[in-house]
Order: C-alpha cells, then structure tokens, then sequence
C-alpha cells in the first residue's frame, strides 16, 4: 500500500521521509526550558563579544591626577573615580605611536603599575632637548626643532631631568612621555618613569565618554569636552 492510500484509509496524515528523519536537538530543549536556554545562549555570546571587544580593541580608564589638566580633569586619588573617563585604542591595535598622542601606560616602578595619562612628546631615535627661547622660556625641542605646544597649562619651570641646556636620547622601542600641565606632572622627565618602553603602554586615548569633575570649576561636569581628544 502506497502512502496515499494509506493515508486515505486511516484518515492520519503520514509523515514525510524528512519529517520522520528529523530529530529533536538534544542541546535545544523545548518549551520555558528552550527559552531559557536560547536566553543564556545569547546573553553568553555578547558577553563575550564584550570582552574580545574590551581585551584586543578598546579599554576604558579613569584619569587620575592632575598632571593633564586642562585637556584631562583628573580624580584627586584613585579611591574617589571622579576624573575623566576615556576610551583607548588598544595597543593590540596600535602601530606605535605618534608625537602629540595621549597614552596611558602602566609602569612597574612608578606607583605600583597603576594607569597613568601622558602625551607622546619622542620616540626612538630621537633627542629631547631642554631650551630657552628668546623671552627666557623654557621649551621643548625635538631633534632641534622646538615644539609649539599649545596644550600645555603653562609655561614650564625645570624639573628633573627637565633643565635648561639638558638632551636625552631616547632609546629604541621607547617613548618620552610628558604632562600637559608641566609643572605638576610626573613622567618622564623623573628617574622613577625615565624613558617609557613601549610594551607599557597600553592604548592611546580615542575620546573622553564622561567627563569628570573639575574641581576649578566647582566640581562641575562639563559635558562639552564629551567626545574626541585633541592629539596635538
């Protein structure tokens, strides 16, 4: 008897072969317990996008200190969380870095590796110098060309390694890292920091996604610096 007939005479309709081979997946149960599982199975694969995202393409960090002031608003310590917050390209995707990026990097002998925020003023290969210029201002200069910084807070008194007529060599694979706001600003200007290796450093700082409180300003928040930093 064909399957129609058969089907004719006891009014049930028949499976077809792809019906009847079909299985229930023993990894997709049915009913709430289906919902449930279709439920952790999604909340798992975006947590770990989340994660791949936050490990090998982008980082958040807090800004500590007032040694960026004014680009950066920096927390008073670390317990308060109260500085800027930025997102950092991360150094998985960095190909080295450039003259006016702002990094972060996480030195062993400098407060126990805690995050610091510092702008590229050399890299390898090149001399840092320590000058005056003609209204008795103390500057930078790379490779004997002064540097206009227009970032800075104010003008720089000498400091550390930082004295007029003074030029460091950095080394290969290395950064020489400076403060925005010179004459309160730990880098590498001090033995403790000194010239930067690169693998310390973790990513450079893309934008600010919520802004911290300013103590100069009442400890207000000003939402306009939300978004890109000035690199340069």
């Amino acid at each position: 008897m064909d399957q129609k007939a058969e089907q004719r005479e006891t009014g049930v309709p028949m499976k077809t072969k792809a019906e009847k081979e079909k299985k229930p997946s023993p990894f997709a149960p049915e009913g709430f317990r289906g919902t449930l599982y279709t439920l952790l199975h999604d909340v798992i694969c975006i947590l770990a996008a989340v994660a791949f995202l936050f490990v090998f393409a982008a980082r958040l960090v807090g800004v500590n200190g007032s040694s960026m002031y004014p680009t950066l608003v920096g927390a008073s310590d670390y317990q308060k969380n109260s500085g800027d917050y930025l997102v950092l390209k991360s150094n998985f995707l960095c190909a080295g870095y450039e003259r006016g990026d702002i990094v972060v990097a996480c030195i062993p002998s400098f407060e126990d590796g805690k995050p610091i925020v510092k702008r590229v003023i050399a890299g390898g290969g090149e001399t840092v110098s320590f000058l005056r210029d003609e209204a008795g201002v103390l500057r930078v200069a790379v490779d004997g060309t002064v540097l206009e910084e227009p970032y800075i807070r104010e003008a720089m008194q000498e400091y550390g390694s930082g004295f007029e007529g003074n030029s460091i060599q950095v080394p290969a694979g290395c950064y020489f890292l400076m403060g925005d706001n010179r004459n309160n600003s730990s880098d590498s200007r001090v033995s403790r920091i000194g010239t930067v290796d690169e693998r310390y450093i973790v990513g450079k700082a893309l934008s600010v996604i919520f802004p911290g409180e300013d103590a100069e300003q009442g400890n207000a928040r000003d939402w306009g610096r939300f978004g890109g930093i000035g690199n340069d």
